[in-house]
This record gives structure tokens, sequence and C-alpha cells, in this order.
């Protein structure tokens, strides 16, 4: 196998030499409009490519050794005793669900909830406008108990539109979100 970013034989999809040089995390804080906090390990324009590869077969690796190699440590840095993982819509294409994948290596610090919390509306948001974000809501459905204490996972936070519903609907459910965690925050600071 060759890396995917510098095709260099490697036993994984990233080769370590990439991961220490080209994919040193600079991890972020952001708070959303609503109160939520993000915690997010690289920026969105440094991954971008990567990213992209959530709907192919190698994506699913990608994902994986970018949340054991960046996610995963800033995770471990928390108190997370007694706390769930809630991947957003987890519904799975082009074979699995990338925000799956994030949940299940994260799961030695934060045990998953999978199949918990679905998007009604199958719209990807992907490359779409802003507009068209705010237009066309998830419409979540959530099938969880109350009383627990949750981190929200996704890839990317573009607008916080979708990481803003999500919270939105597990507050009505007395469901408490202590944060969120992404590989990507999209937003440029100055």
């Amino acid at each position: 196998m060759r890396c995917h970013l510098c095709l260099s034989i490697s036993w994984q999809s990233l080769c370590k030499n990439c991961l220490k040089t080209i994919l040193k995390p600079s991890p972020s804080k952001r708070v959303l409009e609503d109160g939520l906090i993000v915690y997010s390990v690289y920026s969105y324009k440094n991954i971008k490519n990567l990213l992209h590869t959530k709907h192919t077969y190698h994506g699913a690796k990608i994902f994986s050794e970018l949340t054991k190699y960046a996610l995963l440590p800033l995770v471990k840095t928390f108190t997370c005793k007694d706390i769930y993982s809630l991947p957003i819509d987890d519904h799975t294409r082009s074979g699995y669900s990338h925000t799956a994948i994030i949940a299940h290596e994260l799961r030695e610090v934060i045990k998953p909830l999978y199949g918990k919390l679905r998007a009604k509306n199958r719209t990807r948001y992907s490359g779409k406008k802003l507009y068209i974000r705010e237009r066309e809501k998830r419409d979540f459905n959530l099938k969880c108990k109350e009383n627990l204490d949750i981190v929200l996972i996704d890839d990317i936070v573009t607008t916080g539109n979708t990481l803003r519903e999500a919270h939105a609907i597990c507050k009505k459910n007395n469901i408490n979100v202590i944060f969120a965690v992404t590989l990507a925050n999209a937003k440029e600071y100055k």
C-alpha cells in the first residue's frame, strides 16, 4: 500500500512521516451561537483532500488513522467518565459511516451510541451554499434515553448548523451535551 499523501510504501493509508510532519494537529476550540463548544484538531484547509475521501473505500482507513493520531489524544485530556459519544447521522453510506468510525476510534474514552441520531433529510451538504444548508434542515430523529451526558461527533464543523440542530434535539429530549468534537474546523480565524 502507498501513503495517500506522499505515495511512499506504507502499511497504513497515511505513513508515520506524514502524520508527524504534514498532519501535525493544531487543536482549536469554537463556541457556536447556542453555546455549544466544539473542539477540532485540524483546520479544514489543511486536510480538505483527506476529508473528501469519506465516500471512498480508502476514506474509512484515513478517518480511522486521523482520529487515532490526532483526536483521541485530545479527547483523552478531558474527564470522560460515564460519558457517551453520539455520532451525528451515522447512517452507512459507501460501505461505512465516517462519524461511526470516529466514534469507534474514541471508544476507549467515551462509549459510542450508534444509530441513535439520524437525519430524516438525506440531502448531502458537502459543497453546498450556506443558504441551502440553512433552508434544508437535517430534521433529526433521536432514539436515546434521557439524562445522559454525551459528546456529539462529526467530521467537520463548517457553519455549525448541523451541530446546533443536533444539540437542540438533545436538549429537547433531556440529554446533556457536554461538548462536540470534529476532525476539522472550517472557520478561518484571523
